[in-house]
């Protein structure tokens, strides 16, 4: 399949912002892709070789790509360099300097483009990066203008089309399902596997049929379940059904953990894979996890060396790296404490309920002071939740988290069978949001020459958008400040995401990645705001007055793992039910 089909298809996509319309533009270019080149061109449309899990990254850095546009138009560095100053894209910099140039060679195909920048991904060694750039500017040597344009977004890891993964989902539901009615097992198979070339690779060469065979698969993480948020016992047991398995929820980092023999892989929340950063971790589950083959998801806490006493997500934070990694798991020793099982040697438990998975899972551990079920009791009253709840604060827990006993494994869903009961929960908005950063406004004043407050966004997954619901400025530290330009620059773009809905004009745009941690005074109406525009009042969103910056950083986070907005239409709404 020629890449040219893949180039003109990006290029119609960003011109629209109409998700009905990209959903169209994607729905084509599968019916044009050979089966076999699926799951290639699923990959490639998300600006990437293989699925996150996998970890394997192309890693060229703008600077470094300069360098391979210039090798391959026979301009000067600086001279692209300079055009990438003014215009702000080196992938519309690589057309423009393609324009006037023949090709070298025939036609770039989708296998020969997926192929080179497979090599360049795998360069290892003191030549890496020479092999890295003389691999993407032979590329680009052969590449037509527009073919050029994506291929350096790609490989700057920039494509960022608009269209998410859920549109994806609903194109190859339209091709190979027969329509949106089979969007529901098709997203079903991808919340199993993470996989959507894989998920494209088996509905395309076995239809709805072949898909709904799919399975849990160990070494393919499953997008975590969900959980929505009360802080009232009454409350939350009228959501359960009178009953529910309390568990402590630990102030950690949530982990997925995938065992085949002695294979031992960790997964963060955001499927990225952490084996490395927890050898600790590895070991625990080599000793004391009885099963062969397994998923298991649990907390790892920070744990004083000296007293055993457990330590706070951020005192964690240090484990997450790529250097000195033994000499941190002896600063910072941890203990594990499993949750849930999804698949015990041979078992698939996701569609088990709760409290036979949590069974399970109890008879494949050795329990020990490092690895151990989370702490839990089964309640049917309030005052009983009430006080397991103060119990988990004075052993230095979060809160709890409430499950219905009978419930299954909702993959990649938030629902009500899961509830999170923690301390800050108890008043108006003192609770903390995870919001996304979709812009940024340019400081003033003291803060001329930074940035002097983000523009922060809610997801909604019903309709994959990113609304706004603040704009913050506070909380920031003067070392937070110095360090948002690094941190925004991989998301910068010169007009808005497709999949951001924003009344207000940032000045600087950003496609949603970063996720931080606010908290405000109260949710109030807002003429300004996005967030549940119409749902309480027609032509007003909804808004967090006087948001403030917590300085936690959820990295452990993707942007579709923010506060949904039906979150925050809830916590107004029990506003509107107090002052009543």
């Amino acid at each position: 399949m020629k890449y040219q089909v893949l180039a003109e298809t990006y290029a119609a996509i960003e011109r629209t912002t109409s998700r009905l319309q990209m959903t169209a533009r994607l729905a084509d270019l599968f019916r044009a892709t050979p089966k076999a080149d699926i799951a290639r061109v699923v990959y490639l449309t998300q600006g990437k070789l293989y699925p996150d899990f996998e970890g394997i990254e192309i890693g060229v850095a703008e600077k470094s790509a300069v360098r391979a546009v210039a090798q391959a138009t026979g301009v000067k560095e600086e001279v692209v360099a300079r055009r990438l100053g003014r215009e702000g894209d080196l992938g519309t910099v690589a057309e423009a300097l393609r324009a006037n140039r023949a090709r070298t060679r025939p036609v770039l195909t989708v296998d020969q483009v997926h192929e080179a920048l497979d090599r360049a991904a795998h360069a290892s060694g003191s030549g890496a990066q020479t092999t890295r750039l003389a691999a993407i500017a032979a590329l680009l040597k052969r590449a037509a203008p527009l073919e050029a344009r994506y291929l350096v977004r790609t490989v700057t890891g920039k494509l960022r089309l608009g269209a998410g993964d859920m549109t994806v989902l609903d194109a190859l539901a339209d091709v190979y399902g027969g329509g949106r009615e089979a969007r529901h097992d098709v997203e079903r198979a991808y919340n199993l596997t993470s996989d959507l070339g894989f998920v494209a690779e088996r509905i395309a060469r076995g239809g709805l049929a072949a898909l709904r065979k799919i399975s849990v698969v160990v070494g393919k993480p499953i997008r975590p379940m969900l959980a929505e948020r009360l802080g009232d016992p009454h409350e939350i047991l009228q959501k359960l059904g009178g009953r529910c398995i309390a568990e402590f929820k630990y102030d950690g980092e949530r982990l997925q953990i995938h065992r085949q023999g002695t294979d031992v892989q960790i997964y963060s929340r955001r499927l990225e894979r952490i084996s490395t950063q927890y050898p600790d971790v590895v070991d625990l589950v080599h000793r004391h996890l009885r099963a062969r083959r397994a998923i298991i998801e649990g907390e790892v806490v920070a744990v004083d060396p000296d007293s055993g006493d457990l330590r706070s997500f951020q005192e964690l934070m240090p484990r997450r790296r790529k250097y000195r990694i033994a000499e941190a798991a002896r600063e910072i020793p941890t203990a594990l404490f499993a949750f849930d099982a999804l698949y015990l040697d041979g078992r698939d438990l996701t569609r088990e309920p709760y409290a036979r998975r949590r069974a399970a899972l109890q008879r494949a551990i050795t329990p020990t002071d490092r690895f151990r079920l989370a702490t839990s009791r089964e309640v049917s009253d309030p005052e009983a939740l009430q006080e397991f709840f103060e119990e988990a604060i004075q052993e230095g827990c979060e809160g709890l988290m409430c499950k219905a006993s009978g419930g299954i494994y909702r993959a990649g869903a938030r629902g009500w069978l899961w509830i999170k009961f923690k301390r800050e929960y108890r008043s108006e908005m003192s609770e903390p949001v995870d919001l996304v950063v979709v812009g940024a406004f340019h400081g003033r004043g003291r803060r001329a020459g930074a940035y002097g407050a983000l523009l922060m966004a809610a997801y909604d997954p019903q309709g994959d958008r990113f609304s706004t619901v603040c704009k913050c400025g506070s909380g920031f530290s003067d070392k937070d400040l110095a360090g948002l330009p690094r941190r925004l620059k991989p998301y910068m773009r010169k007009g808005p995401d497709p999949r951001v809905s924003s009344r207000l004009k940032p000045d600087v745009w950003c496609s949603p990645g970063l996720v931080l941690e606010i908290v405000g005074a109260e949710i109030t109406l807002s003429p300004v705001h996005t967030a549940g525009w119409d749902r309480f009042r027609k032509g007003s969103g909804l808004a967090i007055r006087f948001p403030r910056f917590t300085g936690r950083y959820r990295d452990d986070k993707g942007p579709e793992d923010a506060t949904p907005v039906a979150e925050i239409a809830a916590m107004y709404r029990r506003r509107l039910r107090r002052t009543a």
